[in-house]
């Protein structure tokens, strides 16, 4: 018998296809038409899911599915996913920890370079034919100070690429950790000792409004926000008063608080560069994700465990 899974999520074509291949599977990222699979009073033949950190899935999105065995996530988050009434009820909860950390990290530095060297800046400029508004003086990645909000497996790497660039690393965690770089006690400090302050940390409510006006002011006219973390992690009202008031320099954003939809106040800020939540994805993390994914339920629907549960 073909297990019937529910997949709550855009996927890429490859993850699609080996879930298709192997499952009969239900896919439905659609969050309207969601809501209204889930006002059935019954969804029983679902045995799987899979979500992500943003989207998550809910203690009563769970109840209507009786014969749940297994929730996974499509990456490492999990933060919206409500792991302990899973626990309470005998799910398994997955995910893919590690699987994109090169990608992030790289879009990470990507970022960091494009706001130095204000390259989504000049790009216009030059097509219009103005080459010397273009050739503004831009700060450099080299001798700068880089602060992370978060030393995980993400955060490690993105250290480890910005010291290829003789950056100064500080970081913040709950307690220091046993690395080559310098340990700041809280936020505040974080962002006073950094020319570049990029969030790498987990989301939720540990995190939330982590960055506000105080933080931003501590950050300064010289320093640069980067967020490849959760759109929690930012107070947005402070962070676009700090954009227009010249209180930092600038702001990078893959990640936003109620994404997609993004506050038009902060769209307008021409001192601030945006991706769509984009920074995890790449074709080779996406095999990672897949391999992982279709490996754990393969595992589970062979009564032995699956890796990476919560």
């Amino acid at each position: 018998m073909t297990h019937k899974v529910l997949a709550l999520i855009a996927l890429p074509e490859m993850a699609l296809q080996a879930l298709r291949a192997a499952y009969d599977l239900r896919y439905e990222p659609n969050r309207a038409l969601q809501a209204a699979l889930f006002e059935q009073s019954e969804l029983s033949h679902f045995r799987a899911v899979l979500t992500n950190g943003s989207r998550g899935l809910s203690a009563l999105e769970m109840d209507k599915m009786p014969h749940l065995e297994i929730v996974s996530t499509y990456g490492v988050g999990y933060e919206n996913v409500d792991i302990e009434h899973a626990r309470e009820r005998g799910i398994r909860v997955s995910h893919c920890p590690g699987a994109n950390d090169d990608t992030v990290a790289d879009h990470a530095l990507g970022m960091m370079l494009c706001l130095a060297r204000g390259f989504h800046r000049a790009d216009p400029r030059v097509r219009l034919g103005h080459w010397e508004d273009a050739r503004e003086e831009r700060p450099t990645l080299n001798l700068s100070r880089l602060g992370l909000l978060g030393l995980g497996r993400i955060g490690s790497k993105i250290a480890l690429r910005a010291q290829a660039f003789g950056m100064a690393i500080h970081y913040h965690t709950p307690v220091p950790k046993p690395v080559p770089w310098s340990y700041c006690s809280c936020v505040l400090d974080l962002a006073q000792s950094s020319d570049f302050l990029v969030l790498a940390c987990p989301g939720g409510k540990a995190t939330w409004h982590a960055v506000n006006a105080q933080v931003l002011q501590a950050l300064g006219p010289q320093g640069y926000l980067v967020n490849i973390a959760r759109g929690s992690v930012v107070q947005t009202d402070a962070l676009v008063q700090a954009l227009k008031g010249g209180v930092i320099a600038g702001a990078a954003l893959d990640v936003f608080e109620n994404e997609p939809h993004i506050d038009a106040d902060l769209l307008a800020c021409d001192n601030a560069l945006f991706t769509p939540h984009m920074s995890g994805r790449s074709p080779a993390a996406y095999r990672v994700q897949t391999d992982i994914l279709m490996n754990n339920w393969q595992l589970q629907f062979s009564a032995q465990m699956p890796l990476y549960v919560l």
